[in-house]
């Protein structure tokens, strides 16, 4: 590959979006066997609606990445890659199989496995559709890039919502996730959405009573911990002007509560629809409360401690603590109070974001 390709459009790639693939390695790569994940591609092959989910996630991160290139060609420093538009699009081609190889590595691992154990089982009939889709994809992103390098390159970008002409403060840091971390929240929402069903499935096979899915809740928001971690950078970094600005505790309240409750609403609407009944309405409460209770606590702990390795201890150890206090029946209303220290500790001053 050429070195100014791969320093220019992979490294950035895989720098912005660092908490997703360390995410994706540790739930995939340390917590799974290859045993676990034979048996999945088997699965996906036989189940068609499985794998049209496959084909739709590497769609969604085929344009991931295919906007963040196009913001990154926006910069200044990028200009010289205009000189693109001297080359044919056969060359271009050339040019950026090797960047896109590498920018989808990890999909297209996937899809060699899907096709090993296609040919394993014997079941080929999805694997022409699988390639071809691939090749599509492929195309239509060079394509686009080549769009791209042959129009004049602006001065300035000023990315504005289409909807919400004017953004309250909570919506920045979503708007921050959908322009820079877009792959770390469809990582999170994946894997703690998966954790949860998994929660639900063995909890209606009647084993398991209500504490099990606290201990499912606790997992789920420990997931979302490199969210809340970006959250903390974001505002810390790039909200500092902010600090010399008193706010109201009650305003601030209002503020991380309303950006908090939209991130997790996917899971709160699971929760809903997976326990929601008139017999169970009460726990239903609680639990809700309970989860968000807990993610709330997370972010104040990770204000508080601020550096980043203090707050990895401290979430070991407050995990500890919860678990062994859903081990042994602390009602969930109990829990969430507590979970609610650290989070009402962080906003207290009025000079802070």
């Amino acid at each position: 590959m050429n070195e100014l390709f791969f320093k220019s459009f992979v490294i950035p790639f895989h720098k912005a979006f660092l908490g997703f693939f360390i995410l994706v390695i540790l739930v995939f790569g340390v917590f799974m066997e290859l045993k676990q994940h034979l048996m999945i591609a088997e699965r996906l092959l036989e189940n068609t609606a499985g794998f049209y989910s496959f084909l739709l996630v590497f769609l969604l991160y085929a344009v991931a990445q295919q906007q963040f290139q196009r913001r990154l060609m926006n910069g200044t420093r990028f200009r010289i890659f205009h000189q693109l538009a001297f080359l044919s699009f056969r060359q271009l081609n050339w040019n950026f199989l090797p960047v896109w190889l590498a920018n989808h590595a990890i999909l297209l691992l996937y899809a060699s496995l899907l096709t090993y154990v296609g040919f394993e089982i014997g079941d080929l009939a999805k694997l022409p559709i699988l390639w071809g889709f691939l090749v599509v994809v492929f195309l239509i992103d060079i394509s686009l890039l080549y769009s791209k390098v042959k129009k004049p390159f602006p001065d300035h970008v000023r990315v504005r919502s289409r909807w919400f002409k004017k953004l309250n403060f909570e919506y920045w840091f979503l708007m921050h996730l959908r322009e820079n971390r877009t792959m770390l929240i469809l990582a999170v929402k994946l894997i703690s959405i998966i954790l949860l069903n998994g929660f639900f499935y063995s909890f209606h096979s009647g084993d398991y009573d209500l504490r099990w899915l606290e201990f499912g809740l606790l997992c789920a928001c420990y997931a979302h911990f490199p969210i809340w971690l970006e959250k903390n950078e974001f505002e810390s970094e790039q909200l500092t002007y902010f600090q010399n600005m008193p706010v109201r505790v009650a305003l601030k309240l209002r503020q991380h509560s309303t950006t908090i409750i939209i991130i997790l609403l996917p899971e709160l609407i699971l929760l809903i629809y997976k326990y929601g009944n008139r017999e169970t309405l009460l726990n239903l409460a609680f639990l809700l409360l309970l989860f968000l209770a807990l993610n709330m606590g997370i972010f104040g702990l990770i204000k508080i401690r601020k550096n980043y390795s203090n707050s990895l201890s401290a979430a070991y150890l407050v995990f500890f603590i919860l678990f062994i206090l859903v081990i042994f029946g602390v009602h969930p209303i109990m829990i969430s109070m507590i979970s609610l220290i650290p989070f009402f500790i962080s906003i207290r001053s009025s000079y802070s974001v």
